[in-house]
């Protein structure tokens, strides 16, 4: 006899829920990602500041916590874990000496080419089932979607 939890069926109105299809789909992209990240040591929010950083050159630290809705505390640590690799450097803003500016180094630039391939193979294994052509559209859809979301906020 297991101790398992028998599976049930999804009831079909949350199969047509958006919010429950995006959460499904979450889950499966991610568990997949952070466990290729998870073999080098890394999490996916710490691939998340690196691309902030090398794709927008520096960054404050409260605009990356903005950006990427996490935490200031945890932006603090995700960012010394990526300055303990070498791969993101702290500075005085010389404007405001109070606030921190964080850039990527070199190291850091090098090694965002290594991760985007590692977490662009992940998210293609969580989503084997899909097309390409549904994943384009997928894309296409998401941006659409947080597009808007930045628009929203922009005349707020």
């Amino acid at each position: 006899m297991s101790n398992s939890p028998a599976v049930t069926a999804i009831p079909t109105s949350l199969l047509e829920s958006p919010s429950f299809q995006i959460e499904r789909l979450r889950r499966r992209t991610r568990e997949e990602v952070e466990a290729a990240l998870g073999k080098r040591d890394l999490t996916l929010r710490e691939h998340w500041v690196l691309a902030c950083l090398v794709e927008a050159d520096a960054a404050s630290q409260s605009a990356l916590s903005a950006t990427l809705a996490i935490d200031a505390s945890d932006m603090v640590r995700l960012i010394d874990q990526l300055e303990s690799r070498g791969w993101a450097k702290r500075e005085r803003d010389p404007k405001d000496r109070r606030r921190q500016i964080v850039a990527a180094t070199k190291k850091g630039r090098k090694m965002h080419n290594e991760l985007t391939e590692i977490v662009t193979a992940a998210e293609d294994r969580a989503l084997d089932a899909s097309t390409n052509k549904q994943l384009k559209h997928l894309r296409k859809l998401a941006s659409a979607i947080l597009n808007a979301d930045r628009a929203e906020e922009a005349h707020d």
